[in-house]
């Protein structure tokens, strides 16, 4: 009841009015969330939201001179990604090899970032991503259907230290799993794996941590800085 009337009077406020602005998402104007990953590939890059209307923002990622924009959607049950955003390498490894891909957001179901009272203890939500696309590794092009499900568990919420401070957050369990197939003439070939991670939303902050495994340890994501 307590955050329900919480709720209520955040969503009230004028400049707050929009649905995009999640207590755990905040999107301003002017904003500007700055990270720095450390471990298997290390480097930092800083997150600005623009073009926020009530119903979605464009979300730009820059890291030196890349710069990434992603389309977000926002309802009133929380917010989700559109695409994969432009200007990402698009690369991976596969067997040693590298791959080149270009993937589309066929059908989205769920939320990365649910409502404001789905953020308690023990509630879970999903995010599926359907997509389709090409790809080639050397002389071999194929087609490439399959889904992302990331599924988000809320374990605890506790004070969590960054290079940016102290925050009170909640601790997201992660769990992420890819299910594709690659069609190249009569071959099909599946890609299937999972991967966990860890993240602390604070309230009116957004993320301040991450951790996330990869098969050859751990990348660890920390805010170091939020200019408003």
């Amino acid at each position: 009841m307590v955050r329900s009337v919480v709720a209520l009077v955040w969503m009230s406020g004028t400049a707050l009015a929009s649905l995009c602005d999640q207590p755990f998402s905040p999107a301003r104007g002017g904003w500007e969330w700055q990270y720095r990953v450390t471990g298997e590939r290390s480097t930092t890059y800083s997150i600005r939201k623009t073009n926020i209307t009530d119903g979605g923002y464009l979300q730009v990622r820059q890291s030196g001179s890349s710069r990434e924009e992603s389309r977000f959607r926002c309802t009133a049950e929380g917010i989700f990604p559109l695409d994969f955003g432009s200007g990402g390498s698009n690369q991976a490894e596969v067997g040693g090899q590298p791959v080149s891909y270009n993937l589309e957001v066929v059908k989205v179901t769920g939320v990365a970032v649910p409502d404001y009272d789905s953020w308690a203890v023990g509630n879970s939500w999903k995010l599926i991503i359907e997509v389709r696309g090409t790809g080639q590794q050397g002389p071999v092009r194929f087609n490439i259907t399959g889904s992302l499900e990331t599924t988000y568990r809320v374990m605890a919420q506790e004070t969590i230290s960054t290079p940016a401070g102290r925050f009170l957050a909640f601790r997201l369990q992660t769990t992420f799993v890819t299910r594709m197939r690659a069609n190249a003439g009569p071959i099909h070939i599946p890609f299937n794996f999972e991967s966990q991670g860890t993240s602390w939303y604070a309230e009116n902050v957004g993320l301040v941590k991450s951790i996330q495994k990869t098969r050859d340890g751990e990348n660890v994501t920390e805010l170091i800085a939020l200019r408003k």
